[in-house]
């Protein structure tokens, strides 16, 4: 078991893998085509589609972009393309990637003002303000402060002006330059426009992406005095108001736009044509520092200028700064694939957005592969990809699969068929040209592309089962680490560890739970290999915990936990309130491999009890692609399974189950099933009459036929005070008794009651609402009940405790009256044990039945022992059996049950096929219950197979369906072991034709050669 006691319990996570193949047809002639049809016959392509959950880690790595991730911090893309195409002067802005961004048309915008959504990048950040940037007047009053560009922000200018033309300044009659003020307060009408355009020209996601801030060089004095001739530019200050949308300054065309040479036009600063589509050209926020009536303009056909701020025929031509964190994608506007020129559009992760589920490969032929994409997210059914080189970390391909979406893969940048391509694949919902043009998505899974297949990361999740109100939180609370795997691939041992922001939270807890000398460097590993409770020997101090949904110290440490998740960091998975309103299985996603605390936000009214559970472990040499396992003995005599989870709810007057049944699938034959009754000590305030010699407590419990009860040494009375666990067996008083079908617990009172004054009273170390919690084991012995799937018919074997007390007026309600002064209640748990019955057809005739196909049935890799009680008939062999055998035959009408086995799956070899059939390939079956409301009864059984087709379901859902293909050429492809080597023949037989014309024509020819 090596050091299995580290690790969690009732945990789960189910990776889902399909698999199909197709045969890719080859044409061709003569020999030629005999030697590729015998490749054909021995090596078909395969094609592999690989869905997978994916659940986030911090921080989340979004790769690059495509665009902003190849400029540099303080790059300046107009600068720096300047001039960049020979004989063209002021070429920067034409070469330089236009965006789009916001909305497009007139749907929403400012007074219905059409808008192009067009913008294109002046600096990556960081680029500090420059304080005196000049456009070549040189003179004091031409000069301002530059736009400022934070660390991971870009500055983009719209390619047009947005509205029609407006004053700088509204109040006519006194106009002036103040671009804002403190004194008023006071705002221009630049400005207002500004806020305006901000608040109606973008989604929210896209406005979320824009810093507000204060802008430089503007003229912030009093609307009534503006900045005229006092000081030059010296005058100018940073904005009173933050802004989201502004205009550039004058100096800002100098930094930003190269231009130095004066009030001559250039075409980086120009609109489309040299025509605006709204008014002669644009303000910026600069004032003419020798006048405090005037202020920068930029004309339509690229000059720098200057009007008087009551001027109406200029617009707003908006600036913003982009904050890049969060970009995920930069890609074409039309389809999201790469291209050297045309427009971009965005896509930002938007936070907290989760892709659930999706599923990727690659399909098609050389010189047209594509990625073929699904999956479901918190944003819908729609995805995005972006194929990335990871050396050179560049944007090599990009798609999406919402219509119009590129899905091809780019094939000549990815030549290196052996290296791992960077693939991203996310959830994402596409902009719109009356919402917003930028994308929402989720937190991106990243795998890798090698060979053209998809290479799939683990998954992890707990398999949570049960019934509640609430919704489900889980935090991370312990890390794995040193994993061990067997030669099977198991999992042989894992080490805790804590994780280094939780020590003092999880070594205060097991303090709370009552841990003495718990490690201080790493309690979560102490409270593992002390409280968790998995059989070892010896046996760990509290193996209550292993099983009690009601006590012990794991369920005390898990208590003083959630009850601070505040100290426990970020919640690691999720599920909403209404998942569990009725009896699901239901996979709750989580944040990597380790041990974790789930909650229930419904405990206070009456939700399940916070779990302690870890997830399986990754091997990554298992398979092609690696798997996640368990260890090999999981579930075997109580060993809980990593990944599986039940809701547990508190207890109420009496109540019993199961406990060592976590993974829901009953018990094989010969198993011990391990039972708890809980019962709650009663409040005896109204019973001051009745003396102590007069009141009852006691228990009797009836077991079914097939459950054989322990002795009484092995029955254990044990409370939660003063300790949890408290053995209270030996109280005087208190006697166990075990006869036939019936175990008894009398004068239970002697626990929690004592004799005040003549009259019976709860004693005060016992607080009213204790539990006591009888515990033993059965076993299921030959004579147990067996349930059968597909309506063969559910009968589990009943164990019914039932506790009466003593009463002094009325039967209380819910309860039994059990004569004079007496009342009894009852709860039950049941046991259940399966049956499989299959039968063996002919593939071609399934009418056609045939016995004495030999058959040998594993589970976790290890043979399963069984003994005859008839004809096709055979049960799992149990402790004392002698002569177990390890192969099964079929009787002669086909049938071949399998008696005595818990609802796992079972893997079936056939070593032995009827004469003139070839035997199937390995296939599995498994038994499917569904249980009830509060999982404690099973309502319907249901088979599944994998492995073959040739292994299915009956109609009736009563049985499984073994079809052996009979000896013919047309049968060929199911089969293995003979047929191989038949296929192997053909082959050989397919070359040899193949490859004799070839060498008599090349024969005759070197003799031809020879003679010559």
């Amino acid at each position: 078991m090596g050091s299995l006691r580290d690790i969690g319990r009732r945990v789960s996570g189910r990776v889902g893998r399909y698999a199909s193949v197709r045969l890719v047809p080859v044409a061709g002639g003569g020999a030629v085509v005999a030697f590729l049809l015998s490749l054909l016959l021995v090596l078909p392509l395969v094609l592999v589609a690989l869905p997978v959950d994916r659940a986030s880690a911090a921080p989340v790595d979004l790769g690059p972009d495509g665009y902003f991730s190849t400029l540099g911090a303080g790059a300046l893309p107009v600068v720096d393309k300047d001039n960049e195409t020979p004989g063209i002067p002021q070429d920067g802005w034409a070469n330089t990637r236009r965006i789009v961004f916001g909305k497009q048309g007139n749907t929403g915008t400012y007074g219905g003002a059409t808008v192009s959504g067009g913008y294109k990048t002046l600096a990556k950040g960081a680029v500090a303000s420059v304080p005196d940037a000049d456009f070549g007047v040189n003179q004091a009053y031409s000069k301002s402060a530059t736009t400022s560009v934070a660390t991971n922000e870009a500055l983009l200018w719209s390619d047009n002006t947005v509205i029609p033309g407006f004053p700088f300044d509204n109040i006519s009659s006194t106009a002036r330059n103040s671009f804002d003020s403190a004194t008023g307060p006071y705002q221009s009408n630049l400005a207002l426009v500004s806020d305006a355009v901000g608040a109606q020209h973008y989604s929210s996601l896209e406005q979320s992406l824009l810093r507000v801030a204060p802008v430089e060089g503007v003229c912030t004095a009093p609307q009534l005095i503006g900045c005229g001739s006092q000081g030059g530019y010296t005058q100018q200050s940073d904005s009173v108001n933050a802004y989201r949308v502004f205009p550039l300054s004058i100096g800002d065309f100098s930094k930003y736009l190269g231009h130095t040479s004066g009030s001559v036009a250039d075409a980086n600063i120009a609109c489309p044509g040299s025509r605006c589509t709204y008014g002669q050209g644009f303000w910026t926020r600069s004032a003419r520092w020798s006048s405090q009536y005037s202020a920068y303009v930029g004309r339509d056909s690229g000059i720098p200028d200057y009007f008087n701020t009551g001027n109406t025929v200029y617009s707003l031509r908006p600036a913003l700064r982009l904050g890049l964190d969060g970009l995920l994608l930069s890609a074409l506007s039309g389809d999201q694939g790469q291209g050297a020129s045309g427009d971009l559009r965005l896509t930002y992760v938007e936070s907290g957005k989760q892709l659930h589920t999706w599923s990727a490969s690659v399909s098609g032929a050389a010189g047209a592969r594509a990625l073929s994409l699904s999956g479901v997210s918190d944003l819908g059914s729609d995805m995005g990809w972006k194929v990335v080189d990871p050396v050179t970390s560049t944007v090599l391909g990009s798609g999406r699969t919402s219509a119009g979406g590129n899905m091809a893969l780019p094939e000549s940048l990815m030549p290196d068929v052996s290296k791992d391509y960077d693939l991203y694949i996310w959830g994402q919902e596409d902009g719109s040209a009356t919402v917003g043009l930028t994308n929402r998505a989720t937190e991106p899974v990243k795998t890798t592309i090698k060979g053209w297949k998809v290479q799939v990361p683990p998954s992890y999740g707990i398999e949570v089962t049960g019934v509640t109100s609430g919704g489900l939180r889980a935090y991370k609370i312990g890390d794995y680490a040193e994993t061990v795997f067997d030669h099977t691939g198991a999992l042989r041992s894992v080490k805790l560890t804590t994780p280094a922001g939780l020590v003092s939270a999880v070594l205060a807890a097991a303090g709370v739970a009552g841990g003495v000398g718990v490690d201080a460097g790493n309690p979560i590993a102490w409270v593992a290999s002390h409280w968790l409770g998995y059989p070892s020997v010896p046996l760990s101090d509290d193996v209550t915990s292993a099983f009690s949904p009601y006590a012990g110290s794991l369920q005390l440490f898990a208590q003083a936990l959630a009850g601070d998740t505040g100290s426990l960091g970020a919640v690691a998975g999720s599920l909403p309130a209404g998942t569990f309103s009725s009896l699901a299985t239901v996979t709750l996603p989580v944040s990597g491999p380790g041990l974790y605390l789930v909650v229930d936000d419904s405990q206070a009214s009456g939700g399940s009890l916070p779990i302690i559970v870890g997830t399986r472990v990754f091997n990554p040499d298992l398979g092609d692609d690696g798997g996640l396992v368990d260890f090999a003995d999981a579930g075997v005599k109580g060993k809980p399974r990593l990944g599986r989870a039940s809701l547990k709810t508190s207890v109420l007057d009496v109540s019993k189950r199961v406990v060592n049944d976590a993974g829901m699938d009953g018990f094989d034959l010969g198993s011990q099933v391990e039972y708890e009754i809980a019962l709650q000590v009663p409040d005896l305030s109204s019973f001051a009459s009745l003396p102590y010699s007069s009141y009852v407590f006691a228990l009797s419990d009836v077991a079914d036929a097939g459950l054989t009860l322990p002795a009484v040494s092995a029955v254990r009375v044990l409370m939660d005070v003063p300790s949890p666990d408290t053995d209270v067996t030996g109280t005087p008083g208190l006697s166990v008794g075990v006869s036939g079908d019936t175990l008894s617990v009398s004068g239970l009172k002697a626990v929690f009651a004592e004799d005040a004054s003549g009259h019976v009273a709860n004693k005060a170390s016992v607080p009213v609402g204790s539990l006591i919690r009888i515990r033993y084991s059965a076993v299921l012995n030959t004579g147990a009940s067996l349930s059968a799937p597909g309506g063969g018919g559910l009968r589990p074997n009943v164990n019914t405790a039932t506790l009466t007390r003593s009463r002094i007026a009325g039967v209380s309600p819910g309860w039994d009256d059990a004569g004079p002064g007496a009342e009894s209640k009852s709860a039950t748990a049941n046991a259940y044990v399966f049956g499989l019955d299959l039968v063996k057809v002919d593939k071609d005739d399934t009418t056609r039945v045939l016995g004495g196909a030999g058959f040998e049935v594993s589970r976790d890799g290890q043979v399963l022992g069984f003994v005859q009680l008839g004809p096709g008939v055979y049960r799992l062999a149990v402790p004392g059996d002698t002569g177990a055998l390890s192969e099964v035959f079929s009787h002669t009408d086909g049938t071949l049950k399998l008696l005595g086995v818990e609802a796992r799956g079972l893997s079936l070899r056939e070593t032995s096929a009827p004469s003139g059939y070839f035997k199937v390939p390995a296939f599995m079956v498994e038994v499917l219950p569904v249980w009830n409301t509060d999982a404690s009864e099973v309502t319907l059984a249901s088979y599944r197979t994998h492995g073959t087709s040739l292994a299915f379901v009956s109609r009736d859902g009563r049985a499984v369906m073994v079809a052996d293909p009979a000896h013919s050429l047309a049968n060929l492809p199911y089969t293995g072991g003979i047929g191989i080597l038949v296929l192997l023949v053909l082959a050989t037989l397919f070359l040899v034709f193949a490859v004799r014309p070839y060498y008599l024509s090349h024969r005759a020819e070197t003799t031809a050669n020879i003679l010559e």
